[in-house]
């Protein structure tokens, strides 16, 4: 035994890693660092944008916009993933987001409310694709029992990489723009590489036989050569599931779970986002990016960890059930306390909490939600739920953010402790419903892998 552990590197005293594992473990915990570093370089700009350009009162409107792209964008892109091999996906949605970043470097000097709706839109649809996108693959190469060994240390990428993106901008004060995001562009150029290492990993990476009592997945696409000897991917039989996405959704009761779950929790989270960005704009003082970026900077900081003291074992001892519950608990407390002190300090401090516990706790989780599902699943439903679905939740916190503007206008900032308030009712809604999709994943894990 002792022998043994000598035999370990000092990674695999930390983490329970095979020797084969390390390198693409490693190279895939750098990739969602520099992609999510990218992000949040560009993600105070977004809010710069929002108070300078658009405006926090107009915030509705470029919800309302974002969903509108998304929901087509989602549409077809549930189209195109069952039709075409995921090296050539991957590869081709990175070089778009380069170029569009290259291309609003080269307009930001000269920006007006038209560029701030545009560049609103692009950043919220970039976030969740670039995550969702890079988990599905991850969803995809490893096995239940590997993930649940190794994407606590993955997921370790996704906080740091916020760290280090929002101290970049908390830092270039003085900085112009688009050299920000020319600087986000060559750092996704370096994610691109690195995808193409798991990708090749993935390839030669040898993968269990399904088991003979499990039906065949609907509409999973398999590795042949057409009949006219062409190469490519076939295609997958022409059901609703390998052709709409948004069907393939609505119709599992698991996946319209994790559906409702994702809607509640983006539309209470836009509602609290923007009563941040209305008191700021009210009561804040100083510069929006720098602002943004310290908030952003902190939050990271929270939830670097949280991941690191706390996702693991949770997720280890208790399961998805109890580590999805963090959030919604969590919410409810802030809500509560804004209820009794509205100020911006206090709605601040609720979204640190908030966002620090999602994107380590909840997010991590909600990966793993994906694992039991099949290959189709992993990629058009889960970019479903990961787009349209967040943001429907956008889009119904636009129509919450207008009856509060409403209510500010006659009701004073009370307007902002009713908004609060059916944040609260929707945080019991929410816990009922992580409650049940614990249940049922748990059911899935014991068939697909019993």
């Amino acid at each position: 035994m002792a022998s043994e552990a000598k035999k370990k590197s000092p990674l695999q005293l930390l983490v329970d890693v095979k020797a084969s594992e390390v390198a693409p473990m490693v190279v895939s915990a750098l990739w969602i660092f520099l992609a999510i570093t990218a992000y949040y370089i560009i993600k105070p700009i977004r809010g710069e944008t929002l108070q300078k350009l658009i405006l926090v009162d107009n915030k509705p409107k470029a919800l309302v916009l974002t969903t509108i792209f998304i929901g087509f964008f989602a549409y077809f892109y549930g189209k195109v993933v069952s039709r075409i091999e995921r090296k050539r996906l991957i590869v081709t949605t990175y070089l778009i987001f380069i170029g569009c970043i290259g291309a609003f470097a080269g307009v930001m000097p000269h920006a007006n409310w038209v560029t701030g709706y545009i560049f609103f839109v692009w950043v919220s649809t970039f976030s969740v694709m670039v995550v969702s996108q890079f988990w599905a693959l991850q969803a995809d190469v490893w096995t239940k029992e590997e993930g649940t060994r190794l994407f606590g240390f993955i997921g370790l990428g996704t906080v740091s990489g916020g760290i280090a993106g929002t101290f970049v901008t908390a830092m270039a004060k003085g900085v112009a723009t688009w050299k920000l995001l020319l600087a986000s562009a060559g750092i996704l150029v370096v994610c691109l590489g690195l995808s193409l290492y798991i990708l090749a990993f993935a390839t030669k990476k040898p993968h269990d036989p399904p088991k003979p009592d499990l039906p065949p997945s609907d509409g999973e696409p398999k590795d042949v050569k057409p009949p006219d000897g062409s190469s490519g991917v076939a295609k997958p039989p022409d059901t609703p599931k390998a052709s709409n996405a948004i069907a393939m959704v609505l119709s599992s009761p698991y996946l319209r779970l994790i559906a409702a779950m994702t809607l509640i929790l983006n539309l209470v989270n836009s509602n609290n986002e923007w009563i941040l960005d209305k008191l700021f704009s009210k009561m804040g003082d100083g510069d929006a990016r720098t602002f943004y970026a310290d908030f952003y900077l902190w939050q990271n900081i929270f939830a670097a960890a949280i991941q690191f003291l706390l996702t693991g074992p949770i997720q280890r001892h208790f399961g998805a059930r109890v580590a999805l519950l963090f959030l919604p608990l969590v919410g409810m407390l802030g809500g509560s306390a804004f209820l009794l002190i509205p100020t911006l300090a206090v709605i601040r401090l609720q979204k640190i909490a908030e966002n620090a516990t999602d994107y380590s706790i909840q997010s991590n989780t909600r990966e793993f939600l994906y694992l039991p599902t099949s290959k189709i699943e992993k990629y058009a439903a889960k970019n479903v739920n990961d787009t349209f679905v967040v943001r429907t939740g956008d889009l119904l916190a636009a129509g919450s953010i207008e009856i509060a503007k409403l209510l500010l206008a006659s009701v004073g900032d009370n307007g902002l402790r009713i908004l609060v308030g059916a944040n609260l009712v929707l945080g019991a809604a929410w816990i009922v419903i992580v409650l049940r999709i614990g249940v049922l994943n748990k059911r899935m894990m014991s068939a697909h892998h019993g």
